[in-house]
C-alpha cells in the first residue's frame, strides 16, 4: 500500500516463520564496491537479487559476506583451471555418483 505523494512503499510478504513481515523500499547511495559485491552475490547464487544481497550484507555482516564471495570466486577460478587442463565439467550428477559409490 502506498499513499499518494509518499516516498515509502510498503510490501508485505509471508515469512517462513508463519508471520507476516513488512518490507519497506528505501533509496540510498552506497559505494560502488558494495554494488559490485552485490552483483557477485547474485552471479554466484548467494542472493536472488541486489536487494536480497544488500539484506544479506546487513544481516550477516560485510566480513562474513566477503569470506563467502571469496570462497565462491576461488571455486570458479579452480573450475576454469580444470577446464583449461582438459577436464570436462558438468552440472549435476552428484547424487548418481554417490548412489553408485554406496552400492559398491
Amino acid at each position: 500500500m502506498q499513499k499518494e505523494g509518499a516516498a515509502t512503499k510498503f510490501i508485505f510478504r509471508y515469512d517462513r516463520y508463519t508471520r507476516y513481515t513488512m518490507s519497506i523500499s528505501v533509496s540510498i547511495k552506497v559505494r560502488r564496491e558494495l554494488v559490485e559485491l552485490a552483483d557477485k552475490m547474485v552471479r554466484y547464487g548467494i542472493a536472488r537479487s541486489r536487494s536480497h544481497a544488500f539484506n544479506i550484507m546487513i544481516e550477516k555482516g560485510l566480513s562474513e559476506v566477503l569470506k563467502e564471495v571469496e570462497n565462491w570466486e576461488d571455486i570458479y577460478k579452480r573450475a576454469e583451471e580444470m577446464e583449461k587442463q582438459g577436464f570436462k565439467l558438468r552440472h549435476g550428477g552428484l547424487s548418481k555418483l554417490l548412489e553408485e559409490e554406496r552400492n559398491r
